[in-house]
């Protein structure tokens, strides 16, 4: 393994940096799990919290996602720093955050270091109003270097709208589902209709205009429930 590998996969479509130059806590206590990770391909960095943590209710580990010969991996590397894990906690901005792979590097005695970034959704610049935690502001904090937020999440902050198409495609999958059973039922009773009217003795053309009527109604909502709908195209703003 070289001495240093850097990754930086594209940030996704949204996405800022929130935090940078993070180093991950603790891994020099597991040694054997960061070098498998360290040596897999196509590496990953995952998290969850660990509110169950004696010293620490704020906790966050990060879990290293690597592929092996013959299998994935996922193992703990360490945790998210202290300081950084009790701001993303409390400020309730946990769900819409990513983690982003840095840097890795060895020292020559082995001493490893593991660098990552906390990416968010995109956040609206209001330049008459400062947060009071940015330069300029009479409340000033400390933050380590290269942790310090922006504004880090509020009134201002843009949500991704997955939910509420989410919601729209279930919706438009039920109604979907009612019209092709409705059809569908329309076109059983007029079939069931139509080999009555055939085998009984009258005016055919008049006994069958019910059942085709019905038929062709339910072909019509069958259609309707399965065609594909058209994508809105979207224009350029």
């Amino acid at each position: 393994m070289p001495d240093g590998i850097s990754f930086l996969p594209p940030i996704p479509v949204g996405y800022e940096i929130y935090y940078e130059n993070i180093a991950i806590q603790g891994i020099q206590e597991r040694q054997t799990i960061v070098w498998q990770f360290i040596q897999g391909s196509n590496h990953l960095l995952d998290w969850e919290q660990e509110p169950s943590n004696a010293q620490d209710p704020h906790a966050i580990k990060i879990f290293g996602v690597s592929e092996q010969i013959f299998s994935t991996k996922r193992d703990m590397l360490g945790y998210v720093p202290g300081d950084v894990a009790k701001q993303i906690v409390t400020g309730g901005i946990w769900p819409f955050l990513q983690l982003r792979l840095d840097h890795i590097s060895v020292a020559n005695q082995g001493f490893i270091t593991i660098q990552f970034q906390i990416l968010g959704p995109i956040r609206k610049k209001n330049d008459d109003k400062k947060s009071p935690d940015e330069p300029g502001n009479k409340r000033e904090r400390n933050y380590p270097q290269g942790t310090r937020p922006t504004l880090l999440f509020g009134k201002e902050a843009e949500l991704p709208k997955s939910n509420r198409s989410k919601v729209k495609q279930i919706v438009f999958f039920i109604a979907r589902i009612i019209v092709i059973t409705l059809g569908t039922g329309l076109a059983f009773v007029g079939g069931t209709m139509g080999t009555v009217a055939w085998q009984s003795k009258g005016n055919l053309f008049i006994l069958m205009l019910v059942p085709l009527a019905l038929i062709i109604s339910g072909g019509l909502l069958i259609w309707t429930g399965i065609k594909p709908s058209k994508q809105k195209e979207n224009t350029p703003t």
